[in-house]
């Protein structure tokens, strides 16, 4: 991957909280739609930002990524998600809820469907 795209989003995040902390993908939670297990995907988020992302975690109907940058509770996301094994998928996401680990974004996305891969520039 190559250096992180410039930021895009006007919204502050949150303050630092003392308690924040990422939840491991085996915690039980009755919240929770689908099966997660943890990942290491690379993650491209293409709009409204563009910036590389690292997914924390992913089920069948979402992911949990890790960002420096800022994503807004309501967002929608286009992604470019290339899995370990070199897969390359493109889908849309609603940001569920965000949250501030240390300097980082770390936010759960729920999946809305797939999106055409952009054209690639000649």
């Amino acid at each position: 991957m190559g250096s992180k795209l410039p930021k895009q989003d006007s919204t502050p995040p949150p303050p630092i909280r003392k308690d924040s902390e990422v939840r491991p993908a085996v915690q039980a939670d009755e919240r929770r739609h689908a099966d997660r297990w943890a990942s290491d995907a690379q993650i491209e988020i293409l709009a409204p930002i563009q910036v590389h992302a690292v997914a924390l975690d992913v089920s069948s109907t979402g992911i949990q990524l890790t960002l420096d940058g800022w994503l807004s509770t309501g967002t929608l996301c286009d992604l470019r998600i290339t899995t370990h094994t070199g897969r390359v998928i493109f889908k849309r996401a609603r940001v569920i809820w965000a949250r501030r680990v240390g300097n980082d974004c770390v936010a759960g996305l729920q999946v809305v469907g797939s999106i055409v891969p952009p054209a690639m520039p000649e």
